[in-house]
């Protein structure tokens, strides 16, 4: 028969958050569970960001330095340890999982560009394998990101690029691609000025092969997988979209490459 599962916690939190001029904004934040459900979990972050203005404009945007750092203890969730259906059944006993994320970004709008890094390190990471059934990897996996943009903008043409490396310590526990790209690429106008502007363009992306995750959608889970490796594929689309008064509209026509080149494994990837 079924049975109700009643969890609570009790928490303390607090958070701040400070600026000096225009030059530096800060804020931080953190919890503790103290007693209940998931007791010692815990989360701190904090954000920085330093701005310079070096350009002697009377408008500029300025330099961005950005900075997040957080830490969290999480007790696994109710249906990671506990499932009982037609079809998947379990009781696990996993431990609580530790995630540490640090990323830094680099900004310079009046020229398009941002530089970034990401860093994240879990301790006893849950994930779904192959079996689509939750395991917990015994040890420590981490994923190492930079990435790098850079658009262009000629009058109304906008031509957007961005590239992302990844890398991570365990592809059967966090896959990954090793590079993704996305282009943007886009005519802007106005075809009745401060009433109808409208944006003409294309959208492309691609990634290298990897085992990228499957869904199973009588549990709503991603899962991990060896059997099909997707990438080296480019997938195109076309828009249109414009902005009328207060409401948008778009239409796009998704993979417009279809079958003109490639190696056909056309899937699309969130």
């Amino acid at each position: 028969g079924s049975h109700n599962v009643l969890q609570n916690s009790v928490y303390l939190y607090a958070g701040a958050d400070g600026m000096y001029k225009k030059y530096m904004t800060w804020k931080a934040f953190g919890k503790y569970n103290f007693a209940g459900f998931g007791v010692n979990d815990f989360e701190i972050n904090g954000d920085i960001a330093f701005n310079a203005y070096p350009f002697r404009r009377a408008k500029q945007s300025p330099l961005t330095l950005k900075a997040h750092f957080e830490t969290s203890l999480k007790e696994p969730d109710y249906y990671q340890q506990h499932l009982f259906t037609n079809h998947y059944k379990w009781n696990n006993n996993f431990g609580k999982e530790h995630e540490t994320r640090f990323n830094v970004a680099f900004t310079v709008p009046d020229h398009g560009i941002e530089l970034g890094f990401w860093q994240s390190v879990v301790n006893n990471k849950i994930y779904y394998g192959a079996d689509c059934k939750p395991a917990q990897h015994d040890g420590t996996v981490s994923l190492t990101s930079i990435y790098a943009q850079k658009d262009f903008t000629i009058k109304g043409l906008h031509l957007n690029h961005r590239v992302l490396v990844q890398l991570t310590s365990d592809r059967h526990v966090v896959p990954v691609p090793l590079v993704s790209a996305f282009l943007s690429y886009y005519y802007e106008f106005w075809v009745k000025r401060d009433v109808l502007r409208v944006q003409i363009g294309l959208d492309g992306r691609f990634n290298t092969k990897y085992y990228a995750r499957g869904y199973n959608p009588a549990l709503s889970v991603f899962y991990n997988q060896d059997e099909i490796e997707i990438g080296n594929y480019p997938y195109i689309d076309a828009f249109v979209a414009a902005k009328w008064k207060r409401m948008r509209i778009l239409l796009k026509y998704q993979h417009l490459n279809n079958n003109l080149f490639g190696n056909g494994e056309a899937f699309q990837i969130a």
